[in-house]
């Protein structure tokens, strides 16, 4: 008999035990609403939960690369920007010294007007964003145009950075100062123009400086065509950041149907087990109290 009790006592400790760590771990599940907290809980889902992390892992790091590129691509057209407005003054400045009624003074007012533009074409041409050359190339901590009386200066490289925004997508995110500002590749020296400018005006040859209006105008267009390939990759970025949002959205809706409990169920399982371990603890206590006076 003492035998056949202490038996049956260990049994139904055991299944109290057991009771009560079932119990738990739905009062954790209803608490936190994940019924995935241990790989214990699902052992089959655990693979494909560690999957689905590691993906939206990489979306992310995706993610944050669009966002720095978007950045420096805003800061490249805002400077070009101010640059193509530039130039559209540099014209307006010309175009005023047609006027045949004009003094030397004048004249001389425009050209160093015009000095002040070239200035500003350097100053903009060395622009710096968080301490870093915007036109250098890789060599982001050069000074690109250090002397802006020297046109065919160039100190920065000819590299540009490209950047993964997705699974085999990659975009360009800077510009040279050589390519964008004295033409290499086939363009237009804007800082040997702009200083040919200034030296006409200087010496009073307002028919030459005249002459140089269509040169203005194709310098322009020059930063204009660099400011149409920005908005293409801003555009391509744009798109990017938007598929990898719905692929952030779809994962995260993976990783919930493997993760997240039903509030519905989590509650039930939660109060049905309560009420199972109610019923063990109070077996247990009967069986406790018997003893050898119990059978006589």
């Amino acid at each position: 008999m003492k035998t056949t009790l202490t038996a049956t006592y260990r049994t139904l400790q055991s299944q109290v035990n057991r009771s009560s760590l079932k119990l738990q771990q739905y009062q954790e599940t209803a608490a936190s609403g994940i019924k995935l907290n241990n790989p214990s809980d699902d052992p089959s889902a655990v693979s494909s939960v560690l999957s689905i992390q590691s993906q939206m892992r990489s979306g992310e790091r995706y993610q944050t690369t669009i966002a720095s590129a978007t950045s420096q691509l805003s800061n490249l057209d805002s400077t070009l920007d101010q640059f193509e407005n530039l130039m559209v003054q540099a014209k307006e400045i010309v175009l005023a010294t047609g006027n045949g009624a004009l003094s030397q003074s004048d004249i001389g007012t425009y050209a160093q007007q015009l000095s002040l533009l070239k200035e500003e074409a350097f100053s903009l041409a060395n622009t710096q964003i968080e301490g870093k050359y915007l036109f250098s190339g890789y060599a982001i901590n050069t000074k690109p145009f250090p002397d802006s009386s020297d046109p065919a200066l160039y100190q920065g490289d000819d590299n540009h950075t490209e950047l993964q925004i997705g699974p085999s997508q990659k975009v360009v995110t800077n510009l040279t100062g050589a390519e964008v500002f004295q033409g290499q590749g086939g363009g237009m020296n804007i800082f040997q123009l702009l200083e040919d400018l200034q030296q006409n005006l200087s010496s009073m040859d307002t028919e030459q400086a005249l002459s140089r209006l269509d040169d203005l105008e194709a310098g322009a267009d020059q930063i204009r065509s660099y400011r149409s390939k920005i908005g293409i990759t801003a555009k391509r970025l744009d798109d990017a950041d938007i598929r990898m949002q719905d692929f952030a959205d779809s994962m995260e809706a993976k990783l919930s149907s493997y993760r997240d409990a039903d509030a519905v169920e989590a509650y039930t399982n939660l109060a049905q087990q309560e009420q199972a371990l109610q019923a063990a603890l109070s077996v247990t206590a009967k069986i406790s109290q018997l003893s050898i006076l119990d059978y006589l």
